[in-house]
Order: structure tokens, then C-alpha cells, then sequence
């Protein structure tokens, strides 16, 4: 009489192969990840500028509600366009008005520093510290989609003046002490802005 073993089809060898596989695809995977990676370009900041993650909180604070106003007094600025054939850049009193902060004399203002805020030409608004506490002295520019903020990182900066300010340069900005913001979302963060 023959006999003849004859084994159970349990999958047990065929789980041993898909497991061996499984286990390779993870191996070459995990040695490959690091290879497979996107470098993000560091950004190289020039001297007259800061990165907003090396700020305090308060001048933070004042930046978010400068990059939201920025929107609005672009939308107005647009809306007087479409009803004028020269477009008006929003005065102060008229922020005020619609409630854009940090432009309104409320607590929040008061707190940030009790800037007195002042439109310097085009598109171009400072808003100058009254107060020690709270944020520092900044000049928001309005000229293009994004914001271009500057703050006076000190107490030599040396604040805009309407009467002698004739065309807006981000180079009189740097001679005159000031230092710009640089947003770690910005397409333009590697130094090369456009003033």
C-alpha cells in the first residue's frame, strides 16, 4: 500500500509570501523616503528684514489684523475705482467708519499701543505708537495684491511725512531704519521683493 501525505491548504505558505513581499515593500520604502522628499528653500533675509516668526506676539497681533484690513482697503480702493475714473484710496476716517481694525479706537486699539494712524500717499498707511506698551510704529503699503508691512524696530526709525514723502520707495523705508516683514507663505520670501 502507498501512502501519500497529503497537506492541508491552509494558505500558510502563500501568507508566509505575501508577508516576505509586504515586508520588502516597506524596507525599500523606508530606505528610499529620505531620497523621495521636497526640499523648502530657506529663505535668505536680507538686513532690513525680520521673518514674522521671530516676532512678539503683540506686533503678530497687529500684523493679522493689517494682512485682513490690507483686503478691505484694496476692495474699497477698487470699489471707487469702478464708480470714478480715478480710484480713491480709502481715508482713515472712512476705515474707521466700516469698523477696520486695527484702524478703530476700541480696547483692542488701545491695548495694541494706541497707534494714531495716518494715510501718507497712496496706498500707503503708518500708524505711529502713542503708547510704550503694544505694538511698535508700522507702515502698511497697499500698492499690490499682498501687504508690504515695515515695522520701527527701534526708537531711531525716523516716521513718514506726508509733506516731504513724494514717491513711495521701499529704499527710503530702509534708510530711514525701517524693517520689513517677510511671510513664511509668500511666493516672494527669498529676499528679492519688489518695492
Amino acid at each position: 500500500m502507498i501512502r501519500q501525505t497529503v497537506r492541508s491548504d491552509n494558505g500558510d505558505r502563500e501568507g508566509k509570501w505575501v508577508a516576505l513581499c509586504i515586508g520588502l515593500i516597506l524596507l525599500v520604502s523606508f530606505v528610499l523616503l529620505p531620497y523621495h522628499q521636497t526640499k523648502q528653500p530657506k529663505s535668505v533675509l536680507l538686513s532690513h528684514q525680520i521673518s514674522i516668526t521671530d516676532l512678539a506676539a503683540e506686533e503678530i497681533a497687529m500684523i493679522a489684523e493689517l494682512r485682513l484690513a490690507h483686503e478691505e482697503i484694496r476692495n474699497l480702493y477698487q470699489d471707487s475705482q469702478l464708480s470714478a475714473a480715478v480710484g480713491q484710496w480709502p481715508q482713515i476716517s472712512e476705515l474707521q467708519e466700516f469698523w477696520i481694525a486695527p484702524f478703530v479706537t476700541d480696547k483692542s486699539w488701545e491695548r495694541k499701543g494706541r497707534h494714531q494712524w495716518a494715510l501718507i500717499t497712496d496706498a500707503i498707511y503708518q500708524g505711529v505708537r502713542s503708547d510704550d506698551k503694544g505694538a511698535m510704529s508700522i507702515v502698511l503699503n497697499s500698492h499690490s495684491a499682498t501687504p508690504d508691512i515695515w515695522l520701527a524696530m527701534n526708537d531711531n526709525v525716523s516716521l513718514l511725512d506726508a509733506n516731504t514723502l513724494r514717491d513711495f520707495d521701499g529704499k527710503h523705508l530702509i534708510n530711514n531704519g525701517w524693517t520689513q516683514i517677510v511671510f513664511n507663505d509668500s511666493p516672494n520670501n527669498n529676499g528679492s521683493h519688489n518695492h
